[in-house]
């Protein structure tokens, strides 16, 4: 049976515009890859920011703890916006933001970088995130929801990670200025592309349609209401607060200070989450089409158990010695870092249809939640024992319990395949 959603009757997805799919493709993955260039710059910066002008890290937490959570729960808004407003509108205007907030965060005052890196820059990245991605595929490649969602997920982890070592060695030789000069440059240029290769690819939506159309605020809030009330949601809830927390939670956070406290050096680090971002581009296009093909529970059960291996030898291959042990775990981890996330827009697309891309940014929103919570958890586990290896070791075993998650809904993932 076809996994391929219903077209929508009132809905022409017009690909006309210049390079038509492949154009749209171009345009989604430089969008992503421009808002996740800053979203694991904190860190760097806020090395920088303190030894350079000799800010606290407590005066610069709250943007960097606003922007955590704007990143995560303006998605869902965003892409009931991009419905109403156009796709490319919303996408551009958040690139904006991007560059401005960039260019504000350039002034050296606490205040201001707060405001600029928690507000403007926390929104302008949350409308970019994989729910942005989940609407493109759903809009236009409903046929190849797997391998397009691998395409796009890969391109978010090479913004995140490949471009940190870079930034890192700009950083050190031009100052904390330049990473941001550097991420808003990116972020000028997607908005090029986006006018280049967005025009005149927006859906045609009927004005029979717009008319019944709800205001975006009640059709927000409609959709989650109708998602929360099936066990499909929560079980993604639980599956992405606990892949939130086992991912960006510890690598975004802990690991590289972790990884100094063992006697990696920085750039050694950095270069260990460069081989994760790199291996993730194969995971996730690998496990984007694999979605297209097999059973979406046995992608989610692989993918959590091989990741609680890694986390589980973490403690015994992270020496201070950058070595083949800690090479292999950057390979294989980055290989299921977000093979994860494939299989689970898909879910949303094929179970929620329409609301499909809507529903993903509030499962993702939880994401980011778990995310925080393992950063926050993290700090209290490392006061409580002096080490980091109880962390991994809790990350590991919270991997398994994801596991068995997937395995007590294989009932559930059957359902979601053969509904559609």
């Amino acid at each position: 049976m076809s996994c391929t959603p219903p077209a929508d009757p009132c809905v022409s997805n017009n690909v006309t515009a210049r390079g038509g799919q492949l154009g749209i493709l171009i345009a989604g993955v430089t969008s992503i890859v421009s808002a996740g260039s800053y979203t694991t710059l904190a860190g760097l910066l806020t090395t920088d920011l303190v030894k350079q002008l000799g800010w606290s890290v407590t005066s610069i937490g709250p943007g960097i703890a606003l922007n955590m959570i704007l990143y995560g729960l303006t998605a869902p808004f965003a892409i009931y916006a991009m419905r109403r407003f156009g796709i490319a509108n919303v996408a551009n205007i958040a690139l904006l933001m991007l560059v401005a907030g960039s260019g504000m965060a350039l002034i050296s005052h606490p205040l201001i970088f707060n405001f600029a890196w928690g507000i403007i820059i926390g929104i302008g990245t949350g409308c970019l995130t994989m729910a942005y991605g989940s609407l493109i595929v759903r809009t236009w490649f409903s046929g190849q929801q797997g391998a397009i969602s691998g395409y796009l997920v890969a391109s978010s982890v090479f913004g995140q990670f490949a471009l940190l070592p870079i930034w890192s060695e700009v950083m050190s030789i031009f100052g904390w200025r330049a990473p941001l000069i550097g991420s808003a440059s990116i972020a000028a240029l997607a908005i090029l592309v986006n006018l280049f290769f967005l025009r005149g690819a927006e859906p045609t939506i009927s004005h029979a349609q717009s008319k019944r159309r709800a205001p975006i605020g009640r059709a927000l809030f409609l959709g989650l209401l109708g998602a929360s009330k099936t066990w499909t949601f929560w079980v993604l809830v639980a599956l992405f607060m606990i892949c939130g927390a086992t991912t960006n939670g510890i690598m975004w956070s802990h690991f590289t200070l972790a990884a100094t406290i063992c006697g990696l050096t920085v750039t050694a680090a950095s270069s260990v989450l460069l081989l994760v971002g790199v291996f993730n581009v194969a995971g996730t296009t690998i496990s984007g089409w694999l979605t297209d093909r097999i059973g979406v529970q046995i992608i989610l059960a692989v993918a959590f158990v091989v990741r609680a291996l890694t986390l589980l030898s973490l403690p015994f291959v992270l020496t201070d010695i950058f070595g083949a042990e800690i090479v292999t775990f950057a390979i294989v981890f980055g290989i299921m870092d977000v093979a994860t996330v494939p299989p689970v827009i898909a879910i949303c697309n094929r179970v929620y249809g329409e609301d499909g891309p809507a529903v993903f940014g509030w499962v993702n929103a939880f994401h980011q939640v778990g995310a925080g919570a393992m950063a926050y958890y993290g700090s209290v586990l490392w006061l409580e024992y002096g080490s980091y290896n109880p962390l991994w070791y809790a990350s590991g075993l919270l991997c398994l319990l994801a596991a068995v998650i997937v395995f007590a809904s294989r009932y559930q993932a059957r359902h979601m395949l053969a509904t559609n």
